[in-house]
């Protein structure tokens, strides 16, 4: 039985996909899961944890809230790129400021009360 799960939130789409595994996990015997989202999905993370706390099983808590960030790495700077001679020219100035940038990220906990 496991103690703990975690769900990661990519895109809009996994909002009712995670939902419903973890109505499967707190079915199962999982004392807690750990919701994570970044960027852009940080709404749609809490909204998961609000929709599975408050409409599927009022009996749980909101253990833990982390917020935090780390460096955001653009994936289409990397690799093989055919216009090579050009795009470098042209991103020179986008990949200093890259790496610099940060993505925000949130990780929330809800786990079962111990009654």
């Amino acid at each position: 039985m496991p103690i703990e799960t975690t769900y990661i939130i990519r895109n809009r789409s996994d909002k009712e996909k995670t939902i419903k595994d973890a109505i499967f996990a707190f079915s199962g015997g999982t004392r807690s899961i750990r919701l994570k989202g970044e960027g852009d999905e940080i709404s749609t993370a809490v909204e998961v944890a609000e929709i599975i706390k408050n409409r599927m099983y009022p009996s749980l808590e909101i253990a833990n809230v982390s917020l935090g960030s780390r460096p955001y790495f653009d994936d289409r700077s990397r690799g093989y790129n055919r216009n090579e001679r050009y795009n470098n020219n042209r991103n020179n100035s986008r990949n200093k400021k890259n790496s610099k940038d940060l993505v925000s990220r949130i990780e929330i906990t809800l786990s079962k009360s111990n009654q």
